[in-house]
């Protein structure tokens, strides 16, 4: 049997964490705990505040002493894994979008196929606008690739039309619809939801607690893609429903820990799988006492897709103690024995190349 697995490396469940405020005190409070727990990070930025090609201006949202991110600042967290999400005004400029109808229970329910009909079908007399900033924008800025967008608004509907945001250059838009992103091929990837990392919630009283286990189990138990954020890490925060402190933040790197089998995932890398399962399709297997082979159809991945990655598990003869497994020839080195008789491996995936998988001595 040969699959295609949910998640890369054959993860169970995925976690993400991005940043609406690129802020330098993330270098002081939220870097170390990301270098501590191995965790990639996303800060959100927006080009029309970036002054002089160099750095973020201050506004009204940055506290006392929180200058902007500067651009060697960005540069330099890429090099450590995080990735740059766009960041700006929807629809309707403001910080939270008009919407186009009440959403669909389908929509409520995960999206999909049926979201996605209900949003290009319902009505809506507003002129197309422009997405700001567009992922080339950042991207000259940056030096880095810019392929999702992140939204203030709270609700399904955020006022940006899916070939809005692909016109933009983006391949997915995040919400902060608190809620877990299925791993469906058909998830709509342009209403995605991300749950606050908060300090206390939920006004008028009673507040919530911070609950460090929030959504964990459940995204461990549905396979699911749990996506947290917050605009500032400080130890101070000044809005606490939409701010979390470093004690807090680290304590919830502890439990993603401590709940396991999680793929701790930029969330551009995690879009760049679903597409590539979306797209990828292993053909024609075949399967002999010398060699399994396969080809890989794929004619319709994105151009945007950095990352063509994806992780296959196979059942092999018993009797291949150590098999090996080459893509046109050449060997792939990401091949874990799993169990007696399958193997995992991960590969990058092209149109028509072809997969063969052997005892080592044939390879």
């Amino acid at each position: 049997m040969l699959r295609v697995e949910t998640w890369k490396h054959g993860w169970r469940w995925v976690y993400s964490v991005t940043y609406d405020a690129g802020v330098r005190s993330l270098l002081e409070h939220a870097l170390p705990l990301h270098r501590r727990h191995e965790m990639p990070g996303a800060v959100a930025l927006d080009a029309a505040r970036l002054a002089n090609g160099d750095e973020q201006r201050q506004d009204a949202d940055s506290g006392p002493g929180d200058d902007y991110l500067t651009l060697d600042d960005v540069r330099a967290l890429c090099r450590q894994g995080w990735s740059v999400a766009g960041f700006g005004a929807t629809g309707d400029g403001g910080g939270r979008a008009p919407t186009r109808g009440a959403p669909t229970p389908a929509a409520r329910n995960g999206g999909g196929a049926a979201a996605r009909d209900n949003r290009a079908t319902t009505s809506d007399s507003r002129a197309p606008t422009r997405v700001a900033p567009t992922a080339g924008e950042l991207e000259q800025l940056v030096g880095a690739p810019v392929t999702v967008l992140a939204v203030s608004t709270i609700d399904h509907y955020h006022g940006i039309l899916p070939e809005e945001a692909r016109a933009a250059g983006y391949l997915a838009i995040f919400t902060r619809e608190d809620r877990l992103n299925h791993n469906h091929v058909d998830e709509d990837l342009y209403a995605l939801g991300r749950s606050a990392l908060y300090t206390v919630e939920g006004l008028p009283l009673p507040m919530r607690t911070y609950d460090p286990y929030w959504r964990l189990h459940q995204a461990r138990d549905t396979a699911g893609w749990l996506v947290d954020s917050a605009r500032f890490v400080a130890e101070d925060p000044a809005d606490p429903e939409r701010d979390v402190t470093p004690a807090l933040l680290a304590e919830r790197f502890e439990k993603v820990a401590e709940v396991g089998g999680v793929w701790r995932a930029a969330p551009a890398e995690v879009i760049d799988y679903l597409l590539m399962r979306r797209a990828a399709h292993p053909r024609a297997l075949r399967a002999s006492a010398e060699a399994i082979t396969f080809t890989m159809e794929a004619p319709r991945i994105p151009q945007r897709v950095r990352n063509r990655e994806l992780t296959f598990t196979l059942d092999v003869p018993r009797a291949w103690e150590r098999p090996a497994v080459t893509c046109d020839g050449a060997p792939v080195s990401d091949v874990t024995p799993i169990a007696e008789g399958r193997i995992r491996f991960t590969v990058a995936a092209a149109d028509g190349q072809r997969m063969r998988v052997s005892a080592a001595s044939d390879a």
